[in-house]
């Protein structure tokens, strides 16, 4: 069975790794290095659409051969490329694209090794063309971990994938501090996996930028906030998001309190949200003398009265950066807060640091909620 890599990004390894299990959930990963990931599993159908919804993850590569470098290895390495490039049952134009992460292999050239791979793929009846290929093979070059590998390449080695566009001071309707959407986008596919017609909730959207990731990559939305200046925003932000692109999108936009849901959601949305993502305010907040503890609390039960069986939860949580994995809140203390996600019904599955500047990093929990009668 033929070896497929997936190749992270690297702006967050960790969390890049969580969201290609969860969109990929019937696939077993084995790392090879932080940013390299090999799987036998069959990912035909699934790595295209992967990589339109995903934040974290930068390409595949199909029929993949990996090899630790040395000069013997390489040899080796060429003639399986080479048996790969024979068994491919067409031929048509073909580029060699080139990828160096984690810095340099020592006394190794990508480019070189490209060039050879070209010459070994125009022996076969290949033609080169690097503008409009009609195949494209990848090669990737590992400096942390002295890796090589080489196969058919599914995405690109474009480090960008458009959500800078999105960047809150792009937004029609914006306020100063507003979550990166990359992380925002992977955080929803943390919380709902795959994109199938279940849906997610932002039950505290503030200016949607959960909302407008979801919608954007194709998912079912539900955003709501007790703010009505918020609600109209959320909505502005979504539709100039999308542009064009309104034909199936299927989101809404609701004015009312995160913690009483089950009266402001509507009977249609009820059950079929399998992904909730909340980044709570923290400070003065519209829900006036609650404590940060209690209000998360209570909007956390309130979501378990529309979520479906399966539900998840991603919440941020703003701490202090340590350096470690000591978890330092910005506001109270790790022990009562996470007793309280416990009382609340969340069981913690994950979680990951994020860090923002240099006294703020974010923390990225990952948990289940059952429903609650």
């Amino acid at each position: 069975m033929a070896q497929t890599l997936a190749c992270l990004r690297g702006w967050h390894v960790a969390l890049a790794q969580a969201e290609l299990s969860a969109l990929i959930p019937q696939a077993e990963f084995a790392e090879l290095s932080p940013r390299l990931l090999s799987t036998f599993g069959d990912l035909d159908g699934k790595m295209v659409t992967t990589l339109d919804c995903s934040s974290g993850i930068q390409c595949f590569l199909h029929d993949a051969h990996v090899v630790e470098y040395t000069p013997e290895n390489i040899r080796q390495f060429l003639d399986n490329v080479s048996v790969s490039l024979e068994d491919f049952p067409q031929r048509g134009s073909l580029a060699v694209r080139t990828l160096r992460i984690a810095g340099k292999i020592a006394d190794f050239s990508t480019r070189t090794l490209a060039g050879q791979i070209g010459g070994i793929a125009t022996d076969l009846g290949y033609s080169i063309n690097l503008d409009e290929p009609d195949y494209e093979v990848g090669l990737i070059a590992d400096g942390g971990s002295n890796i090589v590998a080489c196969g058919w390449l599914t995405g690109d080695f474009d480090d960008s994938i458009g959500t800078a566009t999105r960047r809150a001071t792009e937004r029609p309707f914006f306020r100063p501090i507003s979550l990166d959407p990359r992380l925002a986008r992977l955080c929803v596919n943390l919380a709902c996996g795959p994109i199938d017609d279940q849906a997610v909730l932002d039950p505290m959207t503030g200016t949607g930028g959960f909302a407008m990731e979801a919608v954007t990559m194709g998912r079912n939305c539900l955003a709501v906030d007790m703010d009505e200046m918020m609600v109209t925003g959320t909505m502005e932000n979504i539709a100039w998001a999308l542009g064009d692109k309104t034909e199936g999108a299927d989101y809404q936009v609701i004015n009312g309190d995160a913690c009483h849901l089950n009266r402001v959601v509507p009977d249609d949305w009820q059950g079929r949200i399998s992904g909730v993502v909340l980044d709570p305010p923290y400070g003065r907040n519209s829900h006036g003398s609650q404590n940060h503890n209690d209000l998360i609390k209570s909007t956390i039960m309130s979501c378990r009265r529309v979520v479906n069986e399966t539900a998840r939860l991603v919440l941020i949580v703003p701490i202090k950066p340590t350096g470690s994995e000591e978890i330092t809140l910005l506001h109270g203390n790790w022990d009562d807060f996470s007793r309280m996600l416990s009382k609340a019904g969340a069981e913690l599955i994950n979680q990951w640091q994020e860090h923002v500047h240099g006294s703020l990093s974010r923390l990225i929990l990952l948990a289940s909620v059952a429903p609650l009668d």
